[in-house]
């Protein structure tokens, strides 16, 4: 069994635990578990004969775009009610479209479920413009992914290595817009290690970026380790010799066969300062894709949400449907959700002030 299957597994398992059963696929499993007190009939005559729609921050064909897909098939099984399910792409500004609507534009009860990207907490907390949402309000539902941003080129490029990127060498990357992990990773190792590469910005998602190293408009790109090896083209390009990473966000290189010579970041920084830096950037991938209500939508909605959430990633027929595309997820509730944002929320003003001059434009 592939190593990646064995933490996905461990991960799901963990979360288990959460809603008090590791045997949790049907309805009145998820009223069991130990949640707060919520009142159902109500819940169950607000949701009955509607529509949830799940808003996310970038075009079809990424993670946001398959993950909330399976996510829209199966969970409405567990809300009370049992409404249908759809998902609607606002992509644009790297996600900040968005989340900007969903907080201020749509439905505040319970109709809409946004997803975008987790390094807007990170931006909201540097004070970056735009941004027209407060991260500490939103209800959390949950993330699909804890993982690791990790960074691919080219193997006909000028970069085999990371000390190629420290030496300076020309790497030509493509991003989606600042505010965007995929855009903001690559920002800061280029801060943190003097490096050189060039940012491309404008793609509406990985798919798209992944497409165009192919076809050989740019050199690599940064993108979720766990989904490089689970969704889209990046493991076939890999197999196929085309691309190899050459750095990983975090502190400790995870194990896998593709990753042996490929550095932490955290590990090769020079500087405690660096390191910092690093770490308040990795921070987020904690909660990749995560999924949130607007801060209105009535309690007993969010905690009906958070519970179909949860039941969702252990559901066996889920499961089922993910094992057949090889989508792996390793989730966190919306309770490890909120306390990840909270904590981001309370990075060192200095870490901040340094990292809004790399990242705000």
């Amino acid at each position: 069994m592939p190593q990646s299957t064995r933490r996905c597994r461990l991960s799901i398992l963990t979360f288990a635990l959460l809603v008090a059963t590791a045997q949790l696929s049907s309805p009145s499993a998820a009223r069991s578990a130990e949640k707060p007190a919520i009142n159902e009939k109500a819940v169950e005559d607000f949701y009955r004969g509607k529509q949830v729609r799940i808003i996310i921050g970038a075009g079809p064909g990424g993670t946001y775009d398959i993950y909330s897909r399976l996510l829209a098939k199966h969970m409405g099984r567990f809300i009370p009610g049992h409404p249908a399910m759809l998902v609607q792409s606002r992509a644009g500004a790297g996600g900040l479209i968005a989340a900007n609507t969903i907080y201020n534009s749509e439905p505040k009860d319970g109709t809409v479920i946004g997803s975008f990207g987790e390094t807007f907490v990170l931006r909201q907390a540097m004070g970056a413009p735009g941004i027209h949402f407060d991260s500490a309000k939103y209800k959390w539902l949950g993330s699909a992914i804890s993982t690791a941003i990790a960074c691919v080129a080219r193997t006909d490029s000028a970069v085999a290595t990371f000390q190629d990127i420290a030496a300076g060498k020309p790497l030509t990357v493509g991003t989606m817009a600042p505010g965007s992990t995929i855009y903001d990773t690559p920002a800061i190792i280029n801060a943190a290690f003097g490096a050189q590469m060039k940012l491309v910005r404008g793609f509406e998602g990985v798919a798209a970026i992944v497409n165009a190293t192919e076809a050989k408009e740019v050199d690599g790109y940064c993108a979720s380790w766990l989904a490089m090896l689970t969704t889209g083209r990046h493991l076939q390009l890999m197999e196929a010799g085309m691309i190899k990473p050459f750095l990983i966000m975090g502190d400790k290189t995870p194990e896998h066969p593709r990753l042996k010579q490929v550095p932490a970041a955290e590990m090769v920084a020079k500087s405690e300062e660096t390191k910092q830096l690093l770490r308040a950037m990795h921070a987020p991938s904690q909660i990749t894709n995560p999924y949130m209500v607007h801060p209105d939508v009535p309690r007993d909605r969010v905690e009906a949400l958070r519970r179909a959430f949860t039941v969702t990633f252990v559901d066996a027929e889920f499961l089922a449907d993910a094992k057949k595309t090889r989508i792996e997820f390793s989730p966190s509730s919306g309770e490890q959700v909120t306390q990840v944002v909270q904590s981001t929320m309370n990075t060192s003003v200095a870490v901040l002030a340094k990292m809004k001059k790399v990242l705000v434009q």
